[in-house]
């Protein structure tokens, strides 16, 4: 949810998705002069349905890690917070809420000089806005990031004693809450998809890529011993010597126990990838089995899916789009092949150039016999006054050419796993120099959290995934407007997986609780990563802190600047 609110001449619009919050802060230009920047007080009034009394509400100051020249190391090994070292930008994010609680945030902007902070009479007080984080267990809002960020600075400091590969490895409780603080309840939301299949009367229709977590297989044996009726289409072609995806899913397969129940998706060309992973909910109606909901998103079952790489899970509680997967599942099962496919799915999921207006989920199923996909996506980047995009593969001529074209007032924040998804050459330079485009690529810095994750992308991954650590394909068009679009899925956004692959994509309009989930975690890895990469770029860097003065904002206000676009984007006052 948002909330905002404006007071002499002070904006703050809080952005709230599950886990996260994007704090967009305005000050009014003639206000500038002095301010050294921004304390930013959270009270957490509790869960949303069962609030905690007043008396009881925690509030603290948000940490900073940066202080004033020559400022002092607090006492007693205190955490140093924004109220004595302002915040100095205006945009922050805070990456520690729980999902379906209440939140009240107060920011105030300070004057005077360090150590010795003061408030402008009007704004003494500052402004404050609640907001309610999104519920995940609602079917409106059920969407799931893992946290995904290598060489996290919160992992080192949540988990201290992991001070090496092993422990990560361990068969202890250190370790499996470690991991699980990786999953961010990702790989306990596909368990407990799976568990709504409760006896006989569900199934269970699942077509995945990578089948290799244990855990993940565990939870369909599971549900076949309740009586559920259990399906799986299997990816089981072989490009190259190389790719051994077909032999890893066997061996899962034959070791869960699951051969009974799967199918293999053979039918070539075998330089196609089954590239889904979907899972159809049915529930038994008189005879019938109907299709109630959908998971879907970019997430394989393996262990470098779940704890390394960046990835999301969304279930769908839409039977009309539940009923379109399920057929595709049955065309998949039959392993049919390209040509047959690419016919059904023209009538299956017909591609248009114009999305429907409204509140409405359309899926697009893959391989296409045309790109009308392609363009699909690239008239949604050109068309979108902010747009967020996250790629893990190289993208497609057509939708670089739309990122390459200037257009006044528009803000684009790309998350690529490497510089290379932009293309090559005059690409790369039209997008990189265009000041309304900001990039981050996956850079990873030294840790035994690192060096975990990179095993597990490296060595255990698929021949496609080694060494890819932003798996999500995200398009967000006008994310903080009313009428947002969310692209999502397991097509990347390229010529193979439209026109080659067997994939899918969910394009949802119009629901601003799913927009503000995605923005937020999409700005949390955005800015881990776009910070390392500054980090990685400079072999000495000068030590961070905190201007004396105000010239840290001067930037902010030249006008047609990126940071002033940012700062009235994330604020809500442009």
């Amino acid at each position: 949810m948002k909330a905002s609110i404006t007071k002499a001449g002070l904006t703050l619009r809080v952005i709230a998705g599950t886990h996260n919050a994007i704090l967009g802060i305005d000050l009014q230009e003639n206000k500038r002069a002095g301010c050294l920047g921004f304390s930013i007080q959270r009270t957490d009034i509790g869960p949303a349905k069962h609030p905690l009394p007043t008396a009881k509400q925690p509030t603290r100051w948000l940490p900073n890690l940066l202080r004033f020249p020559g400022a002092k190391p607090e006492e007693d090994g205190a955490a140093l917070t924004t109220e004595t070292a302002p915040l100095q930008k205006f945009r922050w994010g805070d990456y520690t809420l729980s999902p379906a609680t209440r939140y009240r945030y107060r920011v105030v902007p300070r004057y005077g000089q360090p150590g010795a902070l003061t408030s402008r009479p009007e704004l003494k007080d500052g402004v404050e806005v609640e907001v309610t984080t999104e519920d995940p267990a609602s079917p409106e809002t059920a969407v799931f990031f893992n946290r995904g960020a290598a060489a996290s600075l919160a992992f080192e400091t949540k988990f201290p004693g992991i001070k090496e590969v092993a422990d990560l490895k361990a068969d202890d409780e250190h370790a499996k809450q470690a991991l699980a603080w990786l999953s961010n309840g990702l790989e306990e939301a596909i368990l407990a998809y799976l568990g709504q299949a409760t006896s006989k009367g569900f199934a269970l229709h699942a077509a995945i890529y990578e089948f290799q977590k244990p855990e993940l297989l565990r939870g369909l044996k599971e549900a076949v011993k309740r009586g559920v009726d259990v399906q799986v289409v299997v990816h089981h072609r072989k490009k190259t010597e190389k790719d051994t995806t077909a032999d890893k899913n066997d061996k899962a397969i034959e070791a869960a126990e699951l051969g009974a129940v799967v199918t293999l998706r053979k039918a070539g060309p075998q330089d196609a990838i089954m590239h889904n992973k979907f899972v159809v909910l049915l529930e038994k109606q008189g005879e019938e089995f109907k299709p109630r909901a959908v998971w879907s998103g970019s997430t394989n079952w393996t262990a470098g899916a779940i704890y390394g790489q960046l990835n999301v899970g969304h279930a769908i509680h839409d039977a009309e789009v539940a009923d379109l997967y399920e057929r595709y599942f049955q065309l998949l099962k039959a392993d049919t092949d390209a040509s047959e496919m690419k016919h059904a799915l023209a009538s299956l999921t017909p591609v248009s150039l114009l999305l429907p207006h409204g509140h409405k989920v359309t899926p697009i199923f893959s391989p296409q016999s045309a790109d009308t996909m392609l363009h699909l996506y690239a008239n949604l980047c050109q068309d979108a006054s902010c747009l967020l995009v996250s790629a893990p593969f190289a993208l497609s001529p057509i939708v670089l050419a739309a990122l390459s074209k200037k257009s006044d007032g528009v803000l684009r924040y790309m998350l690529l796993d490497k510089q290379a998804s932009l293309g090559k050459g005059e690409e790369v330079h039209l997008i990189e120099g265009d000041p309304s485009n900001s990039i981050a690529a996956a850079t990873t810095l030294k840790s035994p959290l690192h060096d975990f994750q990179g095993g597990l992308l490296e060595g255990k991954e698929s021949y496609h995934h080694a060494g890819i650590h932003i798996h999500s394909k995200i398009i967000a068009v006008d994310p903080f407007g009313s009428d947002p679009i969310i692209v999502t899925g397991s097509a990347n956004f390229s010529r193979n997986s439209t026109e080659i692959n067997d994939s899918n994509s969910l394009v949802i309009r119009g629901s601003t609780a799913v927009a503000d989930i995605y923005a937020t975690e999409f700005m949390r890895m955005f800015e881990h990563y776009h910070f390392r990469a500054s980090v990685a770029a400079n072999d000495d860097p000068a030590p961070l802190g905190l201007a004396a003065d105000d010239r840290w904002s001067k930037k902010y206000y030249v006008k047609d600047s990126r940071e002033e676009k940012d700062r009235r984007l994330f604020a809500g006052t442009s």
